[in-house]
């Protein structure tokens, strides 16, 4: 390990986050013998679902047993697993300061943010509850399970027609609640929505209604129960942490923008998995940890070692 000019150490790469994509870059760079710490906060955005869908050579892993092993594969290739919050990220590339919520900081001579995204989620009671069991966000992870069921989609814009819309390929029946906000859906949506077979109810919904930890109904206000068996809802989500706006990393679309090294706007700087936009699976995160990864290792090695 080298120093930086005020004499603390001076890492080759800090990854703050350790989901699929965090933790896939710490494996690679410890592959490569890279000095690599992993700043984890422990509170992954897929942490209340029951698995892992669609993860070449595991069968549906629950998220945490997924991170298990890849912290494991991790650490047995030297990387430093390291719990904490970042909170703060300044500097320029080969000299980067990362400071975490003790008052404690590392330097590194490159960055790789992997700190994901954070969902908003409905305001309706019992809801909560039945979140990552048979109320999902993410239509490509759980959709398939929905195979010949009734299903609600909880939404109120052109997002949520498409939702439904897509659910179709799977579910028996779909039914589109705008939570009394009918009037935000255009006619040109309800149009397309009607001739598709998705029925839209626009009263408030007032209650999710569970037996044995699964989706029972949906109550409302102006009627009987709906019966359903998988709601699902995207409402937005927001960065869990601001270190990429602190740094000056560009925005693209729905994500950070980034090159095909996995590197931000801002040099020596790299960003992978859900902040980098959609589509937001984790095996899509790990790959994009890879190639992070492979991108820090190639631009760390001396330039005599290199023939432009």
């Amino acid at each position: 390990m080298t120093e930086g000019a005020d004499g603390q150490p001076l890492h080759d790469v800090v990854v703050v986050g350790g989901g699929p994509a965090g933790l896939a870059a710490a494996l690679w760079l410890g592959r490569f013998r890279r000095d690599v710490v992993v700043v984890d906060g422990g509170s992954p955005r897929n942490e209340a679902t029951w698995a892992v869908h669609g993860f070449p050579g595991l069968a549906d892993p629950h998220p945490h047993e997924l991170r298990r092993i890849l912290r494991d594969q991790a650490a047995a290739v030297g990387a430093t697993l390291l719990p904490g919050e970042a909170m703060e990220a300044s500097g320029e590339r080969d000299n980067f300061r990362t400071v975490l919520a003790d008052g404690s900081s590392l330097r590194s001579r490159r960055l790789v943010l992997a700190y994901g995204l954070r969902d908003h989620l409905p305001g309706v009671a019992g809801l909560a509850g039945l979140y990552g069991t048979s109320v999902y966000h993410c239509p490509d992870c759980d959709g398939p399970a929905t195979e010949g069921e009734d299903v609600g989609v909880l939404g109120w814009d052109r997002a949520a027609a498409n939702l439904a819309l897509y659910l179709l390929h799977w579910a028996a029946s779909v039914t589109l609640f705008t939570n009394g906000r009918g009037a935000e859906l255009g006619g040109r949506e309800r149009g397309v929505l009607t001739r598709a077979g998705v029925r839209v109810l626009d009263a408030p919904v007032s209650r999710a209604v569970g037996a044995g930890g699964r989706l029972v109904r949906l109550e409302i206000d102006d009627g009987p129960g709906v019966p359903l068996t998988y709601l699902f809802f995207h409402l937005g989500s927001e960065p869990c942490s601001q270190l990429a706006e602190g740094l000056g990393c560009a925005a693209e679309g729905d994500g950070l923008r980034v090159d095909r090294g996995q590197e931000t706007s801002v040099p020596g700087v790299h960003a992978a998995g859900d902040l980098t936009g959609a589509p937001h699976l984790a095996v899509i995160a790990a790959a994009e940890g890879v190639r992070a990864a492979l991108a820090c290792h190639r631009s760390l090695l001396p330039a005599d070692r290199i023939i432009d």
